[in-house]
Parts: C-alpha cells; sequence; structure tokens
C-alpha cells in the first residue's frame, strides 16, 4: 500500500499542455509483426484461454478493501491453490462488454471485454475521447509487466489501443486537493482493471516485450481528466464522431484532410464552426434549412 505522491502544481500544469504516451499506445519502433490470423477464429481461441484463466485466478481483493481516500497500492495476481485456494476467482468478479473490432476484410468481429471496478471514483467519466491522467500497470498472462506507471501521466485516450480506451469510461475521476504549499494530491479516484484478446490489443503486432497475439491485462487509476475540444470550435471531441464508429480519424465532412476533430470549420464553407452552431444562442444547435444536418456540417444551409 502507498499514499499516492504529491505533485508540484507547476509541474501538473506543464503536464496538462503536454501529453505523454506510453506503452499503452503502440511503439511502431519494436514492431515485430506476424502474419494476420483469422481473427474470427483467433478470438474464439483466445476468448476460451481468457475465461479459463479467469476461473484459476484471483487478484489481491483484500489489499483494496480498507485504503485510504488518498491511497491505491499495486494490483496484483497470482493462481487459486494452496493457501489460496478459497479465494475468489476473476470469472466472478469481472463484468463483460461486447466490442466490435473490424478484420482485414472490415468483417466485424465481436470481441468481449471483461472489466472490474474496484472503486468507482468521485467524479465525472471520461469518455474515449479525453485525456486522462492516471497511473497503471500492463502485463500479461505469464505474470511479466510490460509497463508499469507508479507516478500518474497524461494519456490521451483515442490514441490508446481499443481494449484500454473503450475500458476507461467505466472509471470516474478523484477529488483534487490543493495543499497549501502549492502541491496536488488525488482523493477517491476511481480504481480498477481491464482484460482484453488481442483483437483489443496490438493483434499480431509484437513487439520485444509483448508477443503477438497476447491478450493482456491492464490495472489503472484514475486521477483526474481533461474534456477534450482539440480544435477549439466549441464542439466537445467526443461529438466530432459524426457516423458513431468511435474513430475519430475517418470524420472529415469537407474532405479537406482534417478530421472534423482537427477542423475549425468541419463543413469548409468559410464559416467556423463555432459561428454556426447557435447563432440566436437560443441553447439550440441551427439547422437553418431544416434538412437534419446541421448548419456546422451543411456548406448548403
Amino acid at each position: 500500500m502507498f499514499t499516492l505522491i504529491k505533485i508540484n502544481k507547476s509541474h501538473f500544469l506543464i503536464l496538462s499542455i503536454s501529453l505523454i504516451f506510453f506503452s499503452c499506445k503502440k511503439d511502431s519502433e519494436e514492431d515485430n509483426v506476424e502474419p494476420p490470423r483469422d481473427m474470427a477464429e483467433q478470438y474464439i481461441v483466445e476468448n476460451d484461454s481468457i475465461i479459463e484463466f479467469m476461473q484459476t485466478h484471483f487478484y489481491n481483493y483484500e489489499d483494496f478493501l480498507n485504503l485510504n481516500p488518498n491511497e491505491t497500492t499495486e494490483f496484483i495476481i497470482d493462481t487459486i491453490a494452496g493457501d489460496n485456494a478459497s479465494k475468489t476467482s476473476l470469472y466472478d468478479q469481472v463484468s463483460t462488454i461486447e466490442i466490435d473490432v473490424k478484420d482485414e476484410n472490415d468483417n466485424i468481429i465481436k470481441h468481449n471485454l471483461y472489466y472490474h471496478v474496484i472503486r468507482e471514483g468521485s467524479g465525472s467519466n471520461p469518455t474515449i475521447a479525453d485525456s486522462i491522467y492516471v497511473s497503471y500497470k500492463g502485463f500479461l498472462f505469464n505474470n511479466k509487466t510490460f509497463d508499469f506507471r507508479k507516478a500518474p501521466v497524461w494519456l490521451e485516450a483515442k490514441n490508446l489501443v481499443k481494449g484500454f480506451k473503450e475500458f476507461i469510461p467505466n472509471l470516474k475521476r478523484g477529488e483534487i486537493i490543493i495543499n497549501i504549499d502549492g502541491t496536488y494530491e488525488f482523493k477517491n479516484f476511481g480504481i480498477g482493471f481491464v482484460i482484453m484478446p488481442s483483437g483489443l490489443g496490438y493483434f499480431q503486432n509484437g513487439t520485444t516485450i509483448i508477443p503477438a497475439y497476447s491478450p493482456l491485462i491492464f490495472s489503472v487509476d484514475m486521477m483526474t481528466i481533461n474534456v477534450t475540444d482539440h480544435d477549439n470550435d466549441n464542439v466537445l471531441t467526443i461529438n466530432e464522431d459524426v457516423d458513431g464508429d468511435r474513430d475519430f480519424e475517418n470524420d472529415d465532412t469537407d474532405s479537406d484532410g482534417f478530421a472534423n476533430y482537427r477542423d475549425n470549420d468541419d463543413d469548409g464553407d468559410g464559416v467556423l464552426t463555432k459561428d454556426e452552431l447557435d447563432k440566436n444562442n437560443d441553447g439550440v444547435i441551427d439547422d437553418t434549412d431544416g434538412d437534419g444536418v446541421p448548419d456546422y456540417l451543411d456548406p448548403d444551409n
């Protein structure tokens, strides 16, 4: 068990501006790509192994029972056997989300994502488009840790592997406590873990640390979040996913090469998006010609 490190105010603000990305985002320099397997067949094999793993393993849930609000502790998984024979299995604690994944032929292959919220948190939930300030641990089923960040770091959720990204909205941010000496502490932050098949991780794209086709486990402490509007057009990034496929890079209404979340004139009509949203300030997004397309996405309104 350990108390979260206090963070200097100026350091926190610098981190807020300059997002940092670690190994839960793919490092292309370490790629070790194998020929792609059939995703549907691979998922069936992996899901069976994940279920078996969860049925025969537990996490150190007793260590989390009496944590102080500003504390966390290392997440550890062990085998249910011997002195641990009576422990509650991962399988009996996780919840499941079904997530669509496209294979190389654009077929939708549904994948189960398994997760558990240990402590919900006290604030708002991030979206898959927001920036998150987290500490985390990533490891394989052989218990080998491939990344461990005890001190929190900023990550941009939309750039993370799909399983990590889809898990984080289940945790709430904590409270930020400002101390007299200018340092920050976090209190009542969300804590949880996620178990994912490789189709929600790196699939055939292995690294020197993570073999191809590896299911992954992440434990996460959700300290705080930054709700994002990347292009400052008054449309939150989460709302720039026009087709609703949870991919922000393929929404480019005016086909100018800039995705909507990075384009302050989404429809390319020469009027900034923020000036087309609600011209009469009635709290309703404008659709002048009543065609069902809001003005900021409609070049002919």
